[in-house]
């Protein structure tokens, strides 16, 4: 792999009301690579910084998020668009090796266009997503007797001590993001709150968007408030469907997030999103939890 000069630093958010104090990385410095993936075409080449904690050769659902989502963004619109909705099936194990990429325009409107996306290993789909753009530029005056409901509370921001990862040395994707755990701890379950930021591009050479560090928080809401022991249980999610309501305007993104999980294995993560200024958007993730220790451990 070719290693990028442009390597975009874990700066401090200066403290002042509403932000995070001191956001000190929880994990090992984000080295060797400076982005998560190379792009040659329609070729997508991992780096490192993809790997995940369940299987040492396969990649971090927020990697696959981030991809997919430039995939999305790379579509030219008839008119000005964001995303409203993002969708994501990880349909299969997505190995640390060169994946082919798939972009199809289902629909382009000058009101709603949807595109969808896939990763490829020769033919077989590795991941997909479908996401729904909705026409941006009509400046709203609400009246001022409309019922706007208020803002859910943004979660907390106070730093607390780490324990997340102690015992364990995680790989990958773990070392290309500042997390700062503010409320719950890990395995915990509700309420559990956490902030992130990313810390490096997505693709070499391209500065990350808002939409792609939202795709990225998104994954990291179905283990946000899980409540299984990390040694004991693997707990992966299936999906990611994420709902915007705005794009993030700071580069820390928040969750508030809960886990329900039933005796069959099935179960639910849902978080509420938030920049620095409120909420930004919804997810929620189906989950498969099983017995067994994580690929990387102690």
């Amino acid at each position: 792999m070719l290693k990028s000069e442009n390597t975009i630093p874990s700066d401090v958010i200066p403290a002042r009301p509403g932000r995070i104090t001191a956001p000190e990385s929880t994990m090992a410095e984000a080295a060797p690579h400076d982005y998560l993936v190379e792009v040659d075409g329609d070729m997508i080449l991992p780096t490192g910084l993809c790997g995940g904690p369940w299987d040492v050769g396969a990649q971090h659902g927020s990697a696959v998020a981030a991809v997919l989502a430039r995939a999305v963004e790379s579509v030219d619109t008839l008119v000005a668009m964001r995303p409203a909705r993002f969708t994501v099936d990880l349909l299969s194990r997505v190995p640390l090796t060169p994946m082919r990429q798939e972009v199809e325009v289902v629909k382009m409107g000058k009101q709603i266009a949807v595109v969808d996306a896939r990763l490829l290993t020769d033919d077989r789909v590795l991941a997909r997503a479908s996401s729904l753009l909705i026409r941006d530029g009509t400046e709203l005056v609400f009246p001022d007797d409309a019922k706007v409901p208020p803002e859910p509370p943004m979660p907390p921001t106070e730093e607390l001590p780490q324990s997340f990862g102690d015992g364990f040395s995680f790989p990958g994707f773990w070392r290309a993001m500042d997390y700062v755990r503010t409320r719950g701890e890990m395995a915990g379950g509700a309420p559990a709150s956490a902030w992130l930021k990313l810390r490096c591009r997505v693709a070499a050479g391209e500065d990350p968007t808002p939409f792609q560090r939202l795709a990225v928080a998104a994954d990291m809401g179905s283990g946000i408030a899980g409540f299984l022991p990390f040694e004991r249980f693997r707990t992966i999610n299936a999906d990611i469907s994420l709902h915007v309501l705005r794009l993030p305007e700071s580069e820390w993104i928040g969750l508030d997030g809960v886990t329900r999980v039933e005796t069959d294995g099935i179960g639910q993560s849902s978080a509420t999103m938030f920049d620095e200024r409120g909420m930004v958007a919804r997810m929620q993730s189906s989950i498969h939890a099983s017995e067994g220790r994580p690929a990387v451990g102690r």
